[in-house]
């Protein structure tokens, strides 16, 4: 376990400052939290939002209405009506905040906040920012806004607390490499970071306040990985990409259990798709993408059993690019060019 201690200097439009990640505390009751949803695993397409829509990002405010990122537009799904934004940029991923505003990263503006109705920006010129791209963020429960703007050698982690921004690279930070690919908050309130840019050399970061864990080696513990996923028992998922590789090595799926990481054997189950989506529902049960021919499959793990969805429940050719949850645990299924559709649980 390594500490960042607050002795490296950032400079923006502010002047300098110290590095210092907020801590992030919460507590919940998991058990009772978990037996709230049935256990039963279902495939029913209830509805098909945005048809012909590449979708990037879906996420919810607390009270269970959609944001939507789809090329340069922001929608907002709410009692059956959209409202739709144009951001300018494209979005690669977005976020809400415990105070409902949203917070958007994209390609070309940087960083975007969206509040009644209007974008304030975040970018290299006024705010630091290593590039005016950010593919991903996050919001922590104490309003913390955990980012990624980064490339091969070149920026990292960024943090905004409310009044600065602080960027965690390999040079400041235990992070072995710049670029992160995937960044997930725990129901406890810790983060967890996913990195990339060597095969071989992929980790996953746990971070508490300004504790740093690396839940593997040092070194690199994965060949390459492009997401994974957190459920609600704080039990992490991750799908092992081997697309990159000439070692027709086909992709796996690991879980965190008991300080390491297991290998779940998929069985006979298709092998997973091209960059695999992935997301633990309310169940904890772990939902990824999966093909077969030309036909897309969602896989469901129970933690014990594996479960298929069945043949023609969506149209052939269609690329599912993003899994999440709402409120009421159904599935939405973000597709790379018809829409979203969601499937009750």
């Amino acid at each position: 376990m390594w500490i960042i201690r607050p002795v490296t200097k950032i400079m923006n439009k502010f002047g300098y400052f110290f590095i210092l990640p907020a801590a992030l505390l919460i507590s919940c009751e998991k058990d009772d939290y978990l037996n709230s949803y049935p256990s039963e695993i279902r495939f029913d397409i209830s509805y098909h939002l945005l048809e012909g829509k590449r979708i990037s990002c879906i996420d919810f405010d607390k009270k269970g209405n959609a944001y939507i990122g789809s090329g340069t537009e922001l929608y907002y799904q709410y009692h059956g009506e959209i409202k739709s934004y144009n951001t300018g940029f494209p979005v690669l991923d977005l976020a809400v905040a415990p105070d409902q505003t949203v917070w958007i990263g994209t390609n070309g503006g940087g960083l975007c906040h969206f509040e009644d109705n209007k974008f304030t920006w975040y970018n290299m010129a006024n705010s630091g920012l290593p590039r005016d791209v950010v593919m991903n963020v996050e919001a922590g429960p104490d309003g913390t806004i955990w980012f990624a703007s980064c490339a091969h050698k070149l920026g990292g982690l960024g943090i905004y607390d409310g009044k600065r921004f602080t960027f965690l690279t390999p040079e400041n930070s235990p992070l072995n490499q710049n670029i992160i690919d995937d960044i997930e908050i725990g129901p406890d309130g810790n983060v967890y970071i996913a990195t990339s840019g060597t095969v071989g050399r992929t980790n996953i970061y746990h971070i508490s306040g300004n504790s740093w864990k690396c839940l593997g080696k040092d070194e690199g513990t994965f060949y390459w990985a492009k997401s994974f996923t957190i459920g609600p028992s704080g039990s992490i998922y991750i799908v092992e990409d081997f697309s990159l590789s000439s070692t027709w090595q086909t992709d796996k799926l690991y879980k965190f259990d008991n300080d390491r990481w297991k290998n779940i054997d998929i069985g006979d189950q298709p092998l997973l798709s091209f960059f695999t989506a992935i997301k633990a529902d309310k169940r904890n049960y772990c939902w990824l993408t999966s093909s077969e021919g030309n036909e897309s499959t969602l896989l469901v793990f129970d933690g014990s059993k594996w479960f298929r969805s069945p043949e023609g429940l969506f149209p052939d050719d269609l690329l599912i690019t993003t899994l999440e949850t709402d409120s009421e645990n159904n599935i939405w299924a973000g597709t790379w060019s018809d829409g979203i559709f969601i499937i009750n649980q």
